[in-house]
Parts: C-alpha cells; sequence; structure tokens
C-alpha cells in the first residue's frame, strides 16, 4: 500500500521524537559518568543544531505550502503596500539548485477610492531562483512568467495612485532574468492627471531558435481612442551578462506618432540607465505628450531624430535635428524627472522658420468660424497641460519666412513655472524694426488668463504697403492687454487695455489725403506719386471687454488733417469706424460726407456716408434756384481746419508707454 501524505507526517514525527529521546539518554549518561567536558559540550551543540537543522529540513520537505498561503500573503501585502491574496494553490519545490515557486489566483486588491476591485489578477505566477548566488544577496531569477494577468493602473487627480512601487521615478531595479513570459496579459491605465486612459494586451516570449531578436515584447490597444501598438526586441536573456550593456530596439506607435529606438540598457536590469537613437515622427508635435506627459506646442508634421539616454530621474534629448513643416529644428533638451513636475531645460534652434508651421501654436479655426470668414483660431488649446511640468527653454530662429509679415528672425526664453507660462522677451526682428515683449499665460485657475505686453520701434511703415507706398515714416507702438479663455479668439473677446500707434513724422500721398475729405477738384487733378508731409499720426484705443475704442485717431498732413472715429469688436470680429478728413486750405469741389468703414474684419467694406452730401446737395439746388451761381458755394470749403498740435499728441502717447525717442518729441511740430 502507498503511504498517504497524513502516514509520512506520522513517521517523521515518530523518528524526531526517537532522536531526541537518544540524545537525551546520552546526555544524562555522560553526566552521571562525571565526563562532561568543553570538548563534549561542544559536540553536543554541534549536534543538536545539526539535528534541528535536519528537522528543518525534513519539516519543508514534507509541508503542504497551501497552509502557507497566508504568511506569504501578508509578507507580500507589506511589500507592495496593498492587501494580496493566493487563492489557488501555493508550490514550491525548494529541494534544487533553482528552487521554483508557483502560485495560482493571486489577486492584489485595489485602495477603497477605486472602482475596480482589484488592481491585479493574475491566474497563475511562477519564477525560479539560483539557490547559490541567492544565499550570497545575488538575485539571479531563470525563469519568470505570467500567465493570463490582469493589471489595473490608476491615478487620481490629486497625483494619488493605486500602486506605491517606491522606486520613484528613477526606474525599476530588476534582478537578471534568462527568461521572461507574459501569456494573454490584460493592462489597463487611467491616469486623470495628464488625461490618459490605455486599454490593451501586453505579451512576450524567446523565439526557440534565438539570435538577436530572440527576446519579444509585445503591446496592442488604445491610447486615448488612438490605435497603439509596441514592439521590444533583444538579445536571448539567458545569455545576459550584467556587466555588458544589453541591446534592444523599440518601435511604438499612437495614432500617428511613431518612435523607434536602438540602444541598449546599460546595465542589464536596471531600466532607469539606457542610451539609444531615438527617431521619432507625427501629425503634431503636442500628440507626443500621450507618449511623455509633456506639454508641446501644437505644429506642423514633424520628424526628428537625436540620441536619447536616461540615467536614474534625468532623461536627455541630445544633439537632435530634424523638420517640422518645412522648418527645420536642432538642440539639446534635457528632463529632470526627480521632483513632482517633469522639468524641461535646454536650447532649441532653427535655421529657417516658416511661420506658417506656427499656425497650429495659436490654435486653428472650427469650419463654423472658416465659414463665417473669421481671423482669429477659436479652437481650444490644451492649456491645461501647462499645470504638469515646469520648463525654461531657449528658443532662436535665424532666418523666418513669412506670408504676410517681412520677419527676419525670433528669439524667446520660454519659462513655465507653477501652471504660469512666460515668454520673455519674445522678440520678432523685421526687415526694419522690431515686436519685442511679453506673454505669460496663468494656467493656475480653471480659465487661464492671459498678459500681452508688446512694443513696436523702429518699424518702417512702408514695408508693410505695396509700392509705391501710400505713406512713409517709423511706426512706434504699445499693446497692453489681458484676457481670458482657452483660444486665442476667447482671450480677444474678453481683453481689457490700451493700445497706442503713433507715426512721429513721415510722408504721405496727397492724393489719397485729399480723397480722405472728398475733395473731388485736388483729388482729381493730384499727381499719382505727389507726396506730402505727414505731420505726425496717432490712435490710441481703449480695450474693454474685447471693444477696442478709439479714443484718439489723427493723421495729420500738411493739406488735410484726417479724423477716425469707431471701434473694433473682437467678439464678433467687425469693424465700425468714420474717417473724415478737414482740409486746412480753400477748397472747391468738396463732399461733406465721411468716409465709412464696416463689417468683418476679414472684408471689411469701404463706403460714403450720404447723410452731409444729400444736405449739400439740397442747398445747392435751392441756392441755384434763387442765384444759380451760388450753387457751387454748398461744394466750397474755406479750410480753416488748424494743424494737430503734434508735440501734444507724442507727448500724451510717450506717458501711456509707447516708446517714442527723446529725439522725436523734440522735432515734433505743434499747432499754429
Amino acid at each position: 500500500m502507498v503511504p498517504t501524505h497524513d502516514s509520512r507526517w506520522h513517521a517523521a514525527g515518530t523518528e524526531i521524537r526517537a532522536a531526541f529521546s537518544r540524545a537525551g539518554r546520552w546526555t544524562h549518561g555522560l553526566l552521571l559518568a562525571g565526563e562532561w567536558t568543553w570538548l563534549r559540550i561542544t559536540a553536543w551543540v554541534l549536534g543538536f543544531i545539526v539535528l534541528l537543522i535536519a528537522a528543518f529540513f525534513v519539516w519543508l520537505y514534507f509541508l503542504d505550502w497551501n497552509t502557507m498561503r497566508g504568511p506569504v500573503s501578508r509578507w507580500a501585502s507589506r511589500k507592495l503596500h496593498r492587501e494580496v491574496h493566493i487563492n489557488g494553490n501555493l508550490n514550491v519545490h525548494i529541494f534544487s539548485w533553482t528552487p521554483r515557486v508557483s502560485a495560482s489566483g493571486v489577486t492584489v486588491a485595489n485602495p477603497d477610492w477605486a472602482k475596480q476591485k482589484q488592481a491585479a489578477d493574475v491566474d497563475h505566477l511562477a519564477f525560479s531562483f539560483r539557490l547559490v548566488p541567492a544565499i550570497f544577496g545575488d538575485a539571479i531569477l531563470p525563469l519568470v512568467q505570467l500567465d493570463r494577468p490582469d493589471i489595473v493602473v490608476l491615478r487620481r487627480a490629486d497625483g494619488v495612485t493605486n500602486w506605491e512601487f517606491g522606486s520613484g521615478n528613477t526606474g525599476w531595479n530588476l534582478p537578471p532574468i534568462q527568461r521572461f513570459l507574459v501569456r494573454d496579459g490584460h493592462l489597463r491605465i487611467e491616469d486623470r492627471v495628464r488625461h490618459l486612459v490605455f486599454t490593451g494586451t501586453v505579451s512576450s516570449q524567446e523565439n526557440a531558435d534565438g539570435g538577436r531578436s530572440a527576446f519579444e515584447l509585445t503591446g496592442d490597444g488604445t491610447l486615448n481612442a488612438n490605435k497603439f501598438a509596441a514592439e521590444i526586441h533583444g538579445g536571448p536573456l539567458i545569455h545576459v551578462d550584467a556587466s555588458k550593456p544589453y541591446a534592444f530596439t523599440a518601435d511604438v506607435r499612437s495614432g500617428a506618432t511613431h518612435l523607434a529606438a536602438d540602444g541598449a540598457i546599460t546595465h542589464p536590469f536596471r531600466l532607469g540607465q539606457f542610451v539609444a537613437e531615438a527617431r521619432v515622427s507625427g501629425g503634431n508635435l503636442s500628440n507626443l505628450y500621450d507618449l511623455t506627459g509633456l506639454a508641446m506646442p501644437q505644429t506642423a508634421p514633424y520628424r526628428i531624430a537625436g540620441e536619447l539616454t536616461r540615467d536614474g530621474t534625468i532623461w536627455r534629448f541630445a544633439n537632435f535635428s530634424g523638420t517640422v513643416g518645412s522648418s527645420d529644428l536642432h538642440g539639446n533638451l534635457v528632463v529632470d524627472a526627480s521632483g513632482a513636475k517633469p522639468f524641461v531645460s535646454g536650447g532649441v534652434k532653427s535655421t529657417v522658420l516658416d511661420f506658417k508651421d506656427l499656425g497650429e501654436l495659436f490654435g486653428g479655426k472650427s469650419q463654423t468660424a472658416v465659414a463665417a470668414g473669421r481671423l482669429l483660431p477659436d479652437i481650444p488649446l490644451h492649456l491645461d497641460r501647462l499645470r504638469q511640468m515646469d520648463a525654461d527653454v531657449d528658443y532662436d530662429a535665424a532666418t523666418i519666412r513669412s506670408r504676410d509679415f517681412p520677419l527676419r528672425g525670433v528669439h524667446t526664453h520660454i519659462a513655465l513655472k507653477d501652471a504660469v507660462l512666460t515668454l520673455k522677451p519674445l522678440a520678432f526682428q523685421f526687415a526694419y524694426g522690431k515686436l519685442a515683449g511679453s506673454l505669460k499665460i496663468d494656467a493656475r485657475k480653471a480659465v487661464p488668463q492671459t498678459f500681452v505686453d508688446a512694443r513696436i520701434t523702429d518699424m518702417k511703415i512702408e514695408q508693410f504697403i505695396a509700392k509705391p507706398p501710400a505713406a512713409t515714416g517709423t511706426l512706434e507702438a504699445r499693446a497692453q492687454l489681458t484676457g481670458s479663455g482657452t483660444s486665442v479668439q476667447a482671450v480677444a473677446a474678453s481683453s481689457n487695455g490700451p493700445v497706442t500707434f503713433v507715426i512721429p513724422r513721415g510722408q504721405f500721398n496727397e492724393k489719397l489725403a485729399e480723397w480722405t475729405g472728398i475733395d473731388l477738384f485736388n483729388a482729381l487733378f493730384a499727381g499719382d506719386k505727389a507726396q506730402t508731409n505727414l505731420r505726425c499720426a496717432v490712435a490710441h484705443f481703449d480695450t474693454r471687454d474685447g471693444d477696442m475704442r478709439v479714443e484718439r485717431g489723427v493723421f495729420d498732413t500738411d493739406p488735410v488733417r484726417i479724423d477716425a472715429k469707431g471701434d473694433i469688436n473682437l467678439k464678433d470680429e467687425t469693424l465700425r469706424m468714420t474717417v473724415e478728413g478737414q482740409p486746412k486750405e480753400f477748397r472747391i469741389g468738396r463732399l461733406r460726407a465721411p468716409i465709412a468703414v464696416d463689417g468683418p474684419l476679414a472684408h471689411p467694406a469701404i463706403g460714403i456716408k450720404p447723410g452731409g452730401v444729400v444736405v449739400q446737395g439740397v442747398a445747392a439746388v435751392a441756392l441755384g434756384f434763387l442765384f444759380p451761381p451760388a450753387a457751387i458755394l454748398p461744394f466750397v470749403d474755406p479750410g480753416l481746419e488748424k494743424d494737430a498740435n503734434c508735440a501734444g499728441l507724442l507727448t500724451e502717447a510717450k506717458a501711456q508707454g509707447t516708446p517714442i525717442k527723446a529725439k522725436a518729441l523734440r522735432s515734433a511740430p505743434r499747432s499754429h
């Protein structure tokens, strides 16, 4: 009859009790005989220890490991900081040079705040380790196997997670694994901080024929509704030498974003240390946020390559170069992940920046906005991402291509600290002149606030006007605006603050000046290229809740003073302005009708307000009826308008912050 498990336990117990009885009689005999010596004491102690060790191994040999599921579960719970249960069989094959441990039905509980009950549910877990190295504290795992694991990783909006590994952002330091198998693994990640959701499967295997790509780790699923796929290949794990780099290749795709890398783990298996040649491409740099957690600007399609290294919490993307649309990009970036938020620093440069590649930087226009003919982008920007990182980066472009502006170059320093983004200085160099200032976006609140302080200095207006230019001169300007919202259109529609444009002195087309006063005779007979002095021009707007109202609009030429009134509404992007020229000299054939500029900003209509002309016509008919030669009198203007006090206007504009030079103030003409 085959002995049962219980009968073997009974026989082993009988033998142990008999051995203790014999040891006791032997010791008692020594004492009675008076032969107790230190040598015999030592022999007795050693014998007793050997006996205990033997008894321990006998106990291990016959141990039913299922009775140890409770102690093992409690030990694992302390290690993982989560309640762990082994619901199936626990088997340990200890009497081997490579002991093996396996467990079925392993579950790791979620904290109370999580909706899902389990953080992990593993159908079967097995691993083996080399006994001799383990005795000396050196773990080597010939096998790690996970069958049908179902893992859930959660992070709340306050940063609390359902897993606490204790390794921070340094990367896991794993012992050498010679065979790593994951069969039919399922993974779900919900990150409320990054607004990221991933669901997919994970598997790993080794090809039987080995070779350079013997090890393979694959994953697929969806990342924020985008199709996701990843493959990592490496050499046979069984040949890994912990003192030599372990080469790998990686290929990751998320929607249109593609990341490929060829590199090596510097010290296997310290996953926090590696170096790789990385290539990344996609339709928009901002989409890298899903993979990296870093807030990038919205751009045209890109393709960039460089050296990617990781040393614990420090990531480096060095000597990278590539293209964004038709612009080039190169530089060095460092990401420090040691803190609560990643910190990005470095410098980025472009030899040629095509301005259209920055169109998405300012958001895009929805189909509704395009259909309505609006100019300001209304697609919301991902400003909430500014809360997830800090940054200190310089950007320079040596040459700029622009369809609308004669730009030469740009320089800015980008600082992001505690959800406050600052671009200071933000300097654009034109062919003649410079636009400089600062831009600040405060995203600490639910609705971000934007602050703009811009100065235009030494800007030649003729570079913006088709030849022959209607006007020449130097433009100086200042804008100080604040607004709130998540798009350019929303910020503009809520903006407040002053905006001032000044031309201290210049030249103006004489025919155009006469037409603003609708001086028909002089306008018709003035030469197309004839110029007159532009004594000064000042346009000051007071912006309130997106409505830019003209507080002062004067364009003073030698023959005509031109005044402007009205407003620019940034909410509906409409323009309501009237321009009227008042002659300073005697004129015949003048129509007293201001010019109206009305309609959408994208395509305003220019016309004449007929009210004054009607009155002139009625008066002319009446006078003509009484005395025909007198019919011309309503169309005669004695030209009594005075020169504008340019010195006073410029001084006032200077006090409002417009960068007018002292020389221009001293030479500004006063009214006569």
